[in-house]
């Protein structure tokens, strides 16, 4: 199998003035080259804290206590993530993975506009694109469903999906390997959040990137994931195939996540 990252043995603990928290607890993952994964579990399960501890986001009082995490950008050599720093990690960065936040109402810069903050990604990852932003920038936002007018406007002239789209159209700029995209649906009606998970569909139908989508949510993952991983206390409790996973899920904690799905014409007792 071509895999895309492959973390073997993943602790990540916080300090605290009780001693530490194991938040990921020796997590083992294989992601898989063009598939979208999607990590599933509830709030405070460490899904957020495995995602910012692949990127290299993980801040104090959080550490990474063990494990590696082998990333394998196409036509570059392999690399272990946990030990890559300074410039290494800087050429990784949005050229071969890249992150969609959690949060798109406070992701963006408020007094930038949209074109300009793709330049400063842009310009920062890959400098030799400089001739070639004004037809880059279009093109991606005309990708995401956006119009090319979006380019011009400010942060707050924008709808919260269309924020979430620019974000996503960012995260693909330099068409990377993989993109990890923490709660992309969160705070979203219903509507909007239909039309993000298509867009998601179509960022790995047109660029072939990898995708790790992270959500609370397991109709999220039935709707969008190939594979779902489920966490639990910072434990994988269960991973396979999202169709076999929904019809005859083996863990009872995923059963009690699948049936916290709303049901169309179920009754409040």
């Amino acid at each position: 199998m071509n895999n895309v990252l492959e973390v073997n043995g993943l602790e990540v603990v916080y300090s605290t003035n009780r001693g530490d928290v194991k938040a990921v607890r020796g997590i083992d993952l294989d992601v898989r080259r063009g598939e979208i994964l999607g990590i599933a579990g509830e709030s405070g399960s460490g899904k957020s804290t495995l995602a910012v501890a692949l990127l290299r986001l993980l801040k104090a009082p959080g550490k990474v206590t063990g494990g590696s995490v082998m990333f394998h950008p196409a036509g570059r050599s392999p690399v272990d993530l946990l030990k890559v720093h300074g410039e290494q990690l800087r050429v990784l960065r949005w050229s071969a993975l890249s992150y969609l936040p959690q949060g798109s109402m406070s992701s963006l810069n408020p007094v930038m506009r949209v074109h300009d903050q793709f330049k400063d990604v842009i310009l920062e990852h890959a400098p030799a694109r400089k001739d070639s932003l004004d037809e880059m920038i279009p093109r991606l936002l005309e990708q995401v469903g956006l119009e090319a007018r979006v380019g011009r406007m400010y942060p707050h002239e924008l709808s919260g999906g269309m924020k979430q789209r620019v974000l996503m159209a960012i995260a693909v700029a330099l068409e990377p390997d993989l993109v990890i995209a923490d709660e992309p649906t969160t705070a979203l009606d219903v509507t909007i959040q239909r039309v993000i998970l298509q867009s998601l569909a179509d960022l790995r139908r047109d660029f072939g990137v990898t995708l790790m989508v992270i959500s609370h949510d397991m109709g999220v993952h039935a709707q969008l994931a190939d594979r779902v991983a489920v966490m639990y206390e910072g434990q994988l409790v269960e991973v396979g195939d999202v169709r076999q996973v929904f019809k005859d899920p083996r863990d009872p904690y995923t059963r009690q996540l699948i049936d916290s799905i709303p049901k169309f014409g179920r009754r409040a007792s």
